[in-house]
């Protein structure tokens, strides 16, 4: 089984869309689309399947705009696991 899509909103207002994504090379990525309580695209970030690393930054950008304030390790943990649905 494979999630194709999820969409959380936090306390701000602000909503993160992760989904799959199928660059034209054929490598597929995981994509988030961040949005503002109008619906406005604010930040678009495009990370590896595999990197671990790198989906742990998108944790941190998403909790930041969702939770409107850094975060510690575990708020950004809480995110992290939804990226993880997206990876392999």
């Amino acid at each position: 089984m494979k999630v194709k899509t999820l969409t959380l909103e936090g306390e701000t207002g602000y909503t993160a869309k992760i989904t799959r994504d199928n660059p034209t090379e054929g490598l597929e990525c995981i994509m988030c689309e961040i949005a503002d309580q109008t619906g406005k695209r604010v930040s678009v970030h495009h990370v590896s399947k595999n990197d671990k690393e790198d989906q742990w930054t998108m944790a941190e950008c998403i909790q930041y705009h969702l939770d409107g304030c850094p975060g510690t390790h575990s708020m950004i943990y809480d995110f992290f696991r939804y990226v993880l649905f997206f990876a392999e």
